[in-house]
């Protein structure tokens, strides 16, 4: 063992852990990631190299390594929560939580390649680096080959499963060259490979090891070029992560219902769309939007049962709506915001996005009717007036943010209206008193809710219809630090007989406001106004004239509509919209089958772990006791079940004897390999020799003798070993099965027959 093997075997792990790093690209949509994982990664092997040079005890080693984890993440993502810019505090701990649970949430959603949010970031960061630990404490402090390559091999299987491209094969393939590579040095490393070769102290490789470095090197070099060439390697993902089982039911994908908005209110807008049965009248809500990526406006959201979520309505005042399905199209239940109790056909709700959905397997008809009570809490002026800006972290994080490069000139717009107030309620209703009293209702402009879009609208046409507004003041919102999402459904519609009559001329979206501790909807669209909000948005109730060519338009297809490919002509950007999730337990937590398919499996691998690590190592010493057991009494036996002990610790460390081997000339053997220049083991040898051999049983003497020689013997090999060496060599699956061959030879064999016949 030299210094240059050594870092010729640390620098093949290394290597190997950089490529498992690579690979997670395909888990991205952007490089991202990976300055942070790959500081993390040589953060992780720097730590576990320089506590092992200098010979610290791995408690020691661990609480290093944690510290300087929870640095390194902290500096990367939390800069701004940090003591004196370096030492973390409780807020960096709350923030580091919050991202945690969202990216436990999201990956019950999302596909990869996704985006690298923080959540994703920090935990797969601290996986990387408690893998490169991991790996060089089993490869130099245990010297154990196979689960030093784990953690790699691990992440490698992790992204394989989950890609969707032909480098999952190339990922595999370099892989395995980056591991016969490690196998060498690590090989090379600890069982002495490297043999000197005259002055210059030149170093070649035994033969076995150079077969297999060829050999492995042809073959994954010829994968990485042919196999990726062939069918099949474009092939979806090898796992369907969320539905391991095959009983959950699969996510939807549908577009925003902000989307083609301009073609639902120009479309067959006197057609009956559905009718509720209220006391009175109510914005009819189906959704609230929160995400914003430049383009479109949409969410993505966790539903649960409805029936277990709304089951009876709390005491206050309710309003009870019975609904009827007309033509309406789509996968949202029309209700008033906020519903506290359903009774239908199955279907899913969402509590912080407030929307009913229909189940997956259940589409809408004619017909289709259900009952809605919801809480209509009108708050007061006073209240509003005294709300704070403090705003909880899970609204904030998730109704603040605004794409990256966003606007500058909508963002000092926002910043000019709002200058002259102050407070979270004031600066709502500038907002939506800017657009009433210099904007125009219209639908014959261009449609779309982007950033140019937006632009255009606010600089130059001045006119537009609810989704240029209600997205408009929903973005100018965050801007100033309000906390903001667009809801979408229909005004109240026509009262007749009783019922509101709701038409795809009622289409409307509208913003809402995170003010106090609950959501607070304004009305910057003119001509529009929610019936109850005129108390704190001074707008009257008021709804689009049925008739009017100018505000209903002329011709379309109604709320959804049939929204084939010409409806979304000239719409650019992803339109995705959300993602719409069963959770058939009606919890929040992560849903879909998979979660219990990760979690059982990671505990029950702990649990065969923690098995295996306590019983196999009794076993062995059970093995040991029944063989000093059976010797008990006969005095060759006993000599050679001592014999058998040492040789046990010899084989451990690769030491075997020879079928053609004395026990006299396997002690030279180990000693001129060990150069233990250990007396005790020639003696041991002799002894042992003699009771397998000699006509008469050693004396007691001799068996004396035997037994404390055998028992320094295993003294002096364990204190020349690690603790974790000594821990993972007696953890082996060989340690089972196999043994030295001493204990089969014909002196094993011959000493049976002595066992009853030399008692005393």
């Amino acid at each position: 063992m030299t210094r240059q093997s050594l870092r010729l075997a640390e620098v093949a792990l290394w290597t190997l852990t950089l490529l498992a790093v690579l690979t997670a690209r395909r888990l991205f949509d952007s490089w991202d990631y990976l300055p942070l994982w790959l500081i993390l990664a040589a953060g992780g092997h720097a730590t576990a190299a320089v506590t092992r040079r200098q010979r610290w005890p791995m408690a020691i080693a661990a609480t290093i390594g944690l510290v300087l984890l929870a640095i390194s993440v902290s500096l990367a993502l939390y800069s701004d929560t940090l003591l004196a810019g370096l030492i973390p505090t409780a807020a960096t701990v709350r923030q580091a939580a919050a991202d945690i649970a969202a990216a436990w949430d999201a990956f019950g959603i999302v596909e990869a390649p996704t985006a690298a949010t923080p959540g994703f970031l920090l935990v797969g960061g601290a996986i990387i680096w408690f893998g490169a630990v991991a790996a060089d404490t089993a490869a130099f402090r245990g010297r154990l080959l196979i689960e030093a390559m784990l953690p790699s091999l691990i992440m490698l299987a992790f992204v394989g499963a989950l890609g969707t491209d032909g480098w999952r094969i190339r990922s595999a393939a370099f892989m395995v060259v980056a591991c016969v590579a490690f196998a060498a040095a690590h090989g090379i490393h600890h069982t002495g490979g490297w043999v000197q070769i005259g002055p210059a102290r030149r170093r070649r490789v035994s033969v076995p090891m150079r077969t297999a470095l060829r050999f492995g090197g042809i073959v994954a070099v010829g994968a990485a070029l042919i196999v990726p060439l062939l069918p099949g390697t474009d092939a979806p993902a090898i796992v369907s992560w969320k539905d391991f089982d095959g009983t959950a039911t699969a996510s939807r994908v549908t577009i925003s219902p902000l989307v083609n908005a301009q073609g639902r209110l120009t479309g067959v807008s006197g057609g009956e769309l559905f009718r509720v049965r209220a006391e009175r009248p109510a914005y009819w809500r189906v959704s609230g939007l929160g995400r914003f990526d430049g383009t479109v406006w949409g969410s993505e959201q966790l539903y649960s049962d409805a029936a277990e979520l709304l089951s009876a309505p709390p005491p206050g005042d309710h309003l009870r709506q019975e609904v009827t399905v007309g033509a309406l199209d789509s996968i949202w239940l029309p209700a008033a915001f906020e519903p506290v109790a359903y009774d239908g056909p199955h279907a899913l709700y969402d509590a912080e996005s407030g929307a009913l959905v229909t189940d997956h397997s259940m589409e809408l008809e004619l017909g289709f009717s259900y009952t809605v009570s919801s809480a209509i809490r009108v708050p007061s002026v006073a209240a509003l007036v005294s709300a704070t800006d403090d705003v909880p972290p899970e609204i904030a994080e998730n109704y603040l943010e605004l794409p990256e490069g966003f606007n500058e000139r909508v963002v000092e717009l926002a910043a000019e209206v709002t200058a002259d107030v102050s407070g979270p309620y004031a600066k709502s209703l500038a907002l939506q008193n800017f657009f009433l009293e210099n904007f125009a209702y219209a639908l014959r402009v261009p449609s779309g809710h982007d950033t140019e879009r937006m632009e255009q609208f606010l600089f130059e046409d001045r006119r537009g219809y609810c989704e240029q507004f209600s997205g408009t003041y929903a973005a100018m919102a965050r801007a100033v630090g309000l906390p903001s999402r667009v809801a979408v459904g229909f005004t109240p519609g026509e009262l007749v007989d009783g019922e509101y009559i709701v038409r795809g001329e009622h289409y409307h979206a509208w913003p809402e406001v995170w003010i106090g501790d609950r959501w607070v909807y304004f009305e910057p669209t003119p001509g529009r106004g929610a019936p109850g909000a005129v108390v704190y948005t001074g707008v009257a109730p008021q709804q689009v004239v049925s008739g009017d060519p100018e505000a209903a338009g002329e011709a379309g297809s109604g709320f959804i509509g049939a929204l084939g490919l010409d409806d979304l002509e000239g719409t650019s950007g992803n339109l995705e919209g959300f993602v719409d999730v069963l959770d058939t337990e009606g919890s929040n937590q992560a849903t879909g089958s998979w979660a219990d398919w990760v979690v059982i499996p990671f505990y029950a691998m702990v649990a065969v772990a923690g098995v295996w690590l306590i019983s196999v190592p009794a076993v062995v010493r059970l093995r040991r006791a029944l063989h000093h057991r059976r010797a008990r009494g006969n005095p060759r036996a006993t000599v050679e079940a001592s014999w058998y002990d040492v040789a046990e610790r010899l084989f451990e460390l690769g030491l075997d004897q020879r079928r053609a081997e004395t026990h006299t000339e396997f002690a030279t053997r180990v000693d001129r390999r060990l150069r233990m220049d250990a007396s005790e083991l020639a003696s041991l040898a002799a002894a042992t020799q003699e009771a397998c051999f000699a006509a008469d049983p050693p004396s007691p003497q001799t068996v004396v003798s035997a037994r404390l020689d055998a028992h320094s013997l295993e003294a002096r090999i364990r204190s020349g070993r690690s603790y974790w060496d000594r821990v993972a060599t007696a953890c082996r699956p060989i340690a089972l099965t196999a043994g030295p061959r001493s204990r089969h030879r014909n002196g094993a064999r011959l000493s049976e027959q002595y066992v009853g016949t030399d008692a005393g």
